[in-house]
């Protein structure tokens, strides 16, 4: 049971910059790469495409490859802190389904309709990704694959979420704290979004 809660993390955060990955290029479609929209769907967009998002001069882009930056730093330090193999845990199917499981709860495919909408739609996406860590942080925690149901009703999730945010909920298992550290810097991230729209 431990090792598939440990094994699911890295799908986890491999989920997140899939979809940090595809509202970079929906961004990107509505306006530096206008001309592939609608010939490259934005969900299908593979790891080596990231340097397309690299030549977006879009800054909200360019905080969305931000978080990915910090979303991959933190999965090459999770499995480094548990010894882990990354292509023996992420050819491992098992773990792939768990975080599937996840990530569905979660994640919701936002309709967009204007680069506007997706501008506002970037706030749900930042804090569903948070709830998300959260639960998988909390499984972490209770080392339970399967959280009691009260859990999804959001109100823990929302009690604990500013004290995350502000970095003042201690955890004793480095996983558990370098997840709440990452919830907290992907905050910074949609800040800065906000800022600028």
């Amino acid at each position: 049971m431990e090792d598939e809660i440990k094994g699911l993390v890295p799908h986890v955060l491999s989920f997140i910059i899939s979809e940090y990955c595809k509202y970079g290029f929906l961004l990107a479609y509505e306006r530096d790469l206008s001309d592939l929209k609608g010939l490259i769907p934005a969900d299908s967009i593979a790891a080596e495409d990231f340097e397309l998002l690299d030549a977006v001069d879009d800054p909200v882009v360019q905080w969305l490859l931000n978080s990915i930056d910090k979303v991959i730093d933190c999965s090459k330090t999770y499995l480094m802190i548990n010894n882990l193999d990354e292509l023996e845990v992420m050819e491992n199917e098992t773990y792939n389904e768990l975080a599937s499981s996840n990530f569905f709860v979660y994640i919701i495919d936002w309709e967009n309709k204007s680069y506007r909408d997706m501008l506002t739609n970037l706030n749900a996406v930042y804090f569903s990704i948070a709830n998300l860590l959260y639960h998988t942080a909390s499984q972490l925690r209770t080392r339970e694959l399967e959280l009691p149901d009260e859990f999804y009703d959001n109100n823990e999730f929302l009690e604990v979420y500013t004290h995350i945010l502000n970095r003042e909920l201690p955890a004793d298992d480095k996983n558990v704290s370098l997840i709440y550290e990452l919830i907290a810097d992907l905050n910074q991230d949609l800040l800065a979004i906000d800022r600028l729209s």
